[in-house]
């Protein structure tokens, strides 16, 4: 079974541009490795979620965040497949995104893990941590999620709060892509070495 690697952070911080970078960094070190994100809007739920950041549904906190561990669920067989026939499984976004935007938005912890209970567990959560405001001017077009920057400053606070309490890696990403990636990889291998999996240098 392979290691679970949840790449995690506020939008835009970069996480989709870092899992794709570590992949390729792991492959080239002759580490079976492969990736996956979350949502997966292709999916009958990742569908609904689709249109529920896009502001056509207006469902409570508590639903939105029920479809974002469905979605999960959905992909369950995937995920542990992939585990299966890798040696290294990274993960944009993960069970992460919901405990930290949902205890943002005031609904109780306990609850939102007991959402995921059941799920393949991350054995490794980096969290890329960079200022909200310094990331407003990416990506276009929003969904509400990423127009509301008092939302993203607060799940930055709870990002943090949570790391303190769950044991996750904050990783500054404020530095840009190619700092910030080294960072990742100086992390993860010394990860991957206390699991016996020795990283070759270049």
């Amino acid at each position: 079974m392979g290691i679970l690697v949840d790449i995690e952070g506020v939008d835009a911080v970069g996480k989709r541009t870092q899992s794709s970078l570590i992949t390729s960094w792991l492959r080239s070190k002759n580490i079976n490795s492969n990736s996956i994100s979350f949502p997966d809007y292709k999916t009958p739920i990742g569908n609904e979620i689709s249109y529920y950041l896009a502001g056509s549904r207006d469902y409570s906190p508590q639903v939105g965040h029920m479809l974002y561990a469905i979605n999960r669920w959905e992909k369950k067989n995937e995920v542990e497949n992939l585990l299966v026939d890798s040696d290294v499984l990274i993960v944009n976004r993960y069970s992460a995104s919901n405990y930290a935007y949902g205890t943002a938005k005031g609904l109780n912890l306990e609850w939102l893990m007991n959402l995921e209970e059941g799920l393949p567990r991350p054995d490794l959560v980096l969290v890329l941590d960079a200022l909200p405001e310094t990331l407003i001017s990416r990506r276009e077009p929003k969904d509400k999620y990423e127009k509301n920057l008092d939302l993203q400053k607060k799940v930055r606070e709870t990002y943090l709060e949570l790391s303190r309490r769950l044991g996750w890696r904050v990783v500054n990403a404020e530095q840009g892509i190619s700092a910030t990636n080294q960072l990742l990889v100086t992390e993860l291998s010394k990860f991957l070495a206390a699991r016996g999996i020795k990283v070759r240098s270049s």
